[in-house]
């Protein structure tokens, strides 16, 4: 990298390092992590928002942060799916199933794969600590509220899926299983589990913006 895109790229990044913080501090109150700090959100979307400089297309005609979000969205929960090491294997598999089969991409630019693979990991994310037994952070009743209407209608979303669907997210999220024991439990091979994990979450993604009104993830 040369001298003068190496300052455009510091430039950039310090340009938005206000929003960035606006962002990270969303996903910090939003995706709480029991062995996450502050400082570790804000590591991990710094370098989401780097990848994104360094892979911006002016000429895409996208406004950059719109074009950013989902680098720093995605980073930053990856990030956290590989924090607990000794379940390191179970949150690769589940982050291989939103990257999917390359024919399965085919068709997605390089910003929709992204975007996809941030609002699954989302979503997962939310099913694992928003239904089982989540407590709001505070007692405001507004917060209660809305954490009980989010649970509410996440569990909707998860009783509309099809019964292979909903075995694998009750499964993986619930109870916690791997996409191996699944695979066993359903008589299935692991890459049919890891491919109806994928659907299956951009089912609930479609059933929750309906049911909320086409609330954005």
């Amino acid at each position: 990298m040369s001298d003068r895109s190496s300052v455009a790229r510091s430039g950039l990044f310090f340009f938005y390092a206000q929003w960035l913080r606006m962002l990270t501090g969303i996903l910090y109150s939003r995706y709480p992590h029991p062995l996450a700090e502050w400082s570790d959100y804000a590591s991990l979307g710094s370098i989401g928002l780097l990848q994104a400089i360094d892979r911006f297309k002016p000429e895409l005609n996208t406004r950059f942060k719109s074009y950013a979000e989902p680098y720093v969205k995605g980073n930053v929960l990856k990030g956290l799916a590989c924090y607990v090491r000794d379940r390191r294997q179970f949150y690769q598999d589940r982050l291989a199933s939103l990257f999917g089969r390359q024919e399965e991409r085919d068709g997605e630019s390089e910003l929709e794969q992204v975007a996809n693979v941030a609002i699954g990991l989302a979503f997962g994310l939310f099913l694992e600590s928003g239904i089982v037994d989540y407590e709001p952070q505070d007692n405001n009743p507004l917060s209660v509220y809305e954490t009980e209407r989010d649970n509410a209608t996440l569990n909707e979303c998860v009783k509309l899926l099809s019964n292979n669907e909903r075995q694998i997210i009750e499964g993986h999220y619930f109870q916690h299983l791997s996409f191996t024991e699944i695979s066993e439990l359903m008589g299935v091979s692991k890459s049919r589990v890891s491919q109806l994990h994928a659907q299956a979450l951009k089912h609930i993604r479609v059933s929750h913006g309906s049911l909320m009104g086409g609330e954005r993830w």
